[in-house]
């Protein structure tokens, strides 16, 4: 064999290894960007949830507030009692009990209604705060093959 065919030879392989580099580089080397979503837990606060189960207002001078707790936390559920005498409020008092998960608190506070005549209540309830995770999508670019886009797309 000649000098000049080994050259020949030489460069063809030389040129066939460079391109095959290329070739491989190209597929393998992740260099394409590509939007992708994953999940992340976070922590929020929030009110916790209950249900008022019975409102009453015994002999003119007590009233009756039963909460349950319908949340998977427990906590310190406040209650104010409104007593009025017409239109006016007469007096304001507050109960507070920590309730357990699926829990039901009676909730009573007794008014001086001493020459009151015309007597009705109120109230309202002030949940705990608890803190609770949720799963949020997030989205961020990241880069891929086109080897690993044929793969996994």
């Amino acid at each position: 064999m000649s000098k000049e065919t080994r050259l020949g030879i030489w460069k063809n392989l030389t040129t066939a290894i460079i391109v095959a580099v290329i070739v491989m580089a190209v597929l393998f080397i992740p260099m394409i960007p590509v939007k992708e979503d994953y999940n992340q837990t976070e922590e929020y606060e929030r009110e916790a949830m209950y249900e008022v189960v019975s409102v009453t207002l015994e002999e003119q001078n007590e009233t009756v507030v039963v909460v349950k707790n319908i949340d998977a936390y427990g906590g310190t559920y406040i209650v104010t009692h409104y007593l009025y005498d017409g239109n006016e409020l007469h007096e304001t008092k507050f109960t507070g009990e920590y309730l357990a998960a699926g829990q039901n608190k009676t909730f009573r506070a007794e008014f001086d209604t001493k020459g009151l005549q015309d007597v009705r209540s109120g109230y309202s309830v002030s949940a705990p705060t608890v803190i609770d995770r949720r799963v949020i999508i997030r989205w961020r670019i990241i880069h891929r093959s086109i080897i690993e886009l044929l793969i996994y797309r």
